[in-house]
């Protein structure tokens, strides 16, 4: 049925230059257990193609540009196909102003795991694997949630008379515990990635363990002035709130921090950002964005100075200069803009161990509550955290419901320290950042 539904498509945008045609295919498999028993098992298959009608005209540089109606429908069939076409031409002169680029002749290779299909019952296997870290928790009394799902996504882009395509795996993990150690106490953790092999069930479980342990002999403390230490599952969230200003339709609105500050030094030496489009092994990577532009391994911040901005067509040429295929399409309903595919800082060279013994006392977050309610525009955040403070090492005291105020950007420019063990969570990466100088309220 795809086959011939994309004969159709390809069909109809050699007849008809203005229509762009995007196409997802999801099926897999989901596994979930709820105290240990079945919840849910279930199989799917789900489509979606999003059309993008131009109401029609060329830019200067010879491209198809105006205004894009858009649509979606769920299925291929010809008689659904039509209508959406005639819903998306007839919103065209309503939609925003879009540029289809010119798709190239060819394409990066990007080397993209395959699929490794999984039965029930080795569905099951693998969450009885993860369980073993559950002997070392003597505390942890129930197994509220464990869930396990592996998939793959076919992408198709039509266009030009030209189909792109690629397909790309992806296993995902959650587990939440519950612990009695003083009071109760939920830990949980959560990954997805495209290998099997790099999804650290077991890791994940025994994450999830320690916090809900930890937490559960937590309690408020005093004010304290210390090092912070954001371990990688946590430190993604200082990541992702300092993306929205590498976005370039927010620097071309004015609202990033980094606006006019290409080449200079923004941030402490140690801090590299890299976005790198090109990863076949993460979660973002592939040979095209859905503009059809390639993508690339952009360097974002080299040794704290700011090097380039994630751009789509539209912010590149605001801003003269040329889209890096950083194109996302938020979801199915809306057009491509600027977004991260696979984004991390850089690793340093410190164990853990070594970073909780760089200043005499050291609070590693365990928690944070609140991460939504940060302003990425300035940059400003005020975290409920919980965790442990060590002195000169050694673990002091369990602390909850503490109040953590500073600014991304002021805290990134301070020399801190980095940790070796860049994780990824999903396309998101980064090593424990050691920040000297804060203050838990």
């Amino acid at each position: 049925m795809l086959d011939k539904g994309l004969e159709l498509l390809l069909e109809l945008s050699q007849k008809d230059p203005s229509l762009e045609f995007y196409v997802s295919l999801t099926s897999g498999r989901a596994l979930e257990l709820r105290d240990g028993k079945p919840f849910l098992s279930e199989e799917y298959q789900d489509l979606a193609l999003t059309i993008r009608a131009l109401a029609n005209g060329f830019d200067n540089k010879k491209e198809l540009s105006g205004k894009a109606g858009l649509s979606l429908t769920l299925s291929l069939d010809k008689e659904a196909l039509e209508q959406a076409i005639s819903r998306a031409k007839a919103l065209a002169e309503y939609g925003k102003k879009v540029v289809f680029p010119k798709l190239p002749s060819s394409y990066p290779e990007v080397n993209i795991p395959f699929l490794k299909p999984l039965s029930h019952e080795e569905m099951l296997n693998f969450l009885e694997h993860a369980r073993d870290a559950l002997k070392d928790f003597p505390k942890i009394t129930r197994i509220e949630r464990e869930s396990f799902s592996c998939e793959e996504e076919e992408i198709i882009l039509v266009r030009e008379g030209k189909i792109l395509r690629f397909k790309a795996p992806s296993y995902s993990y959650f587990v939440s515990v519950v612990s009695e150690n003083g009071r109760s106490a939920q830990g949980y953790a959560y990954n997805s990635t495209r290998e099997l092999e790099s999804l650290d069930a077991k890791g994940l479980f025994r994450k999830a363990c320690e916090m809900a342990s930890a937490l559960a002999q937590a309690k408020k403390g005093k004010s304290i002035k210390c090092a912070v230490l954001f371990p990688p599952e946590n430190a993604i969230i200082l990541l992702e709130l300092l993306s929205f200003s590498f976005l370039g339709d927010e620097v071309v609105k004015g609202r990033s921090r980094l606006k006019d500050k290409l080449g200079e030094k923004v941030f402490y030496q140690a801090i590299t950002i890299i976005d790198d489009g090109l990863a076949g092994a993460l979660p973002e990577g592939r040979p095209f964005d859905d503009e059809g532009v390639p993508q690339e391994r952009t360097i974002l911040v080299e040794k704290g100075k700011l090097k380039s901005y994630l751009l789509d067509i539209k912010s590149a040429r605001e801003l003269g200069l040329s889209s890096n295929g950083k194109a996302r399409r938020p979801s199915m309903g809306q057009n491509p803009k600027p977004s991260p595919t696979n984004l991390y800082l850089e690793k340093g060279n410190l164990s853990r161990e070594e970073l909780l013994q760089a200043e005499d006392y050291v609070f590693e977050v365990y928690e944070v509550l609140g991460s939504h309610t940060a302003d990425p525009v300035s940059g400003e955040f005020s975290f409920g955290v919980s965790g442990v403070l060590y002195h000169k090492g050694e673990k002091a005291e369990f602390l909850s419901e503490m109040a953590l105020t500073g600014n991304v950007f002021e805290i990134l420019s301070r020399e801190v320290l980095l940790g070796a063990d860049l994780t990824f969570y999903g396309s998101i990466g980064s090593p424990s950042i050691l920040i000297p100088g804060m203050v838990l309220g």
